[in-house]
């Protein structure tokens, strides 16, 4: 993974989730001694630098997501 400083300001967004996933996630980050927001960023960091050289991903749709 890329070790690149965050040397401008962070950009704020808001998202929807699933309780059950941002249980998991909030209990994740308690227990790595790390916020909710941190666990998501680096989450986030991991999957761009794994596909920065795809043109396009195929992510099926879970069965409970909506058009």
């Amino acid at each position: 993974m890329s070790t690149r400083k965050i040397s401008k300001p962070l950009r704020r967004v808001t998202l929807t989730v699933d309780p059950d996933d941002y249980s998991a996630i909030d209990e994740l980050a308690k227990q790595s001694d790390v916020s909710a927001s941190w666990l998501i960023r680096r989450s986030m960091k991991e999957f761009l630098d794994r596909h920065t050289e795809d043109e396009r991903i195929e992510i099926p749709k879970l069965k409970q997501e909506k058009s």
